[in-house]
């Protein structure tokens, strides 16, 4: 069985590295208060009110559109995989295609099952931003558990989800596994901004959403990829 290749040892401390950055992160935006100064920036911004909240280009393009790019994405993904099947062209790109599927989707499942677990809120949920409640950082909120479904930031994950495109290029030990981990940064942080502008969610939601994604592509590479790499390129 493939498994009994599974370099454990240097899977759980990847993780725990992964994991141990994340919180030093958000303990160094905790008492920088980095959350609410950034939010409140963008608040005054847009002239005490979220402006942008439901503009075309936030709410319908990146939103929505957003949205369904990454869904259409999805399907190629599938429709390629259902082809390897029949085409022998595409035969050797199959455990590949596999490993994109369930990456992708697992990355944005786990974000969403996140947002039900934690209960943390908008922005636009605090009265300092235009809502009912008061404001508490991130680290109360995830004591106190009254809020909304906003954290991890589950739009920037239809993006970062994609980084699951750069561990494809490495096991292929492909150049262009770079400007794919650029495109997958590049719409996760585009999603990401979009949303902040909104007020739907502050920056260490989206922080979390990348490091949940990059985890989840990381923890399938291991176990779907690794142990099947060889030295072949394409």
């Amino acid at each position: 069985m493939f498994v009994n290749r599974i370099d454990k040892k240097n899977l759980l401390l990847s993780l725990g590295l992964m994991l141990a950055a994340l919180i030093f992160i958000s303990v160094i935006f905790e008492i920088t208060n980095t959350d609410q100064k950034l939010a409140d920036l963008i608040y005054q911004w847009e002239g005490n009110q979220w402006h942008l909240k439901n503009e075309w280009i936030t709410a319908v393009v990146i939103h929505k559109g957003g949205r369904y790019f990454s869904i259409a994405l999805l399907l190629v993904v599938a429709a390629l995989l259902l082809l390897s099947y029949i085409f022998p062209v595409l035969a050797a790109w199959k455990n590949r295609l596999q490993y994109l599927l369930v990456a992708a989707i697992s990355g944005s499942l786990i974000v969403s099952v996140g947002k039900i677990m934690t209960k943390i809120s908008c922005p636009w949920d605090f009265s300092r931003y235009g809502g009912a409640q008061e404001y508490l950082p991130l680290i109360e909120q995830l004591w106190v558990r009254n809020g909304n479904q906003c954290f991890p930031a589950g739009h920037a994950s239809a993006g970062f989800a994609w980084v699951a495109l750069y561990f494809v290029g490495r096991h292929c030990r492909s150049p262009w596994r770079w400007p794919a981990l650029f495109f997958a940064l590049s719409m996760g942080i585009i999603f990401g901004i979009s949303q902040q502008l909104r007020g739907a969610h502050f920056i260490s939601h989206d922080l979390w959403s990348f490091g949940i994604c990059w985890m989840v592509s990381f923890i399938c590479y291991e176990v779907m990829l690794k142990p099947y790499e060889s030295a072949q390129q394409y």
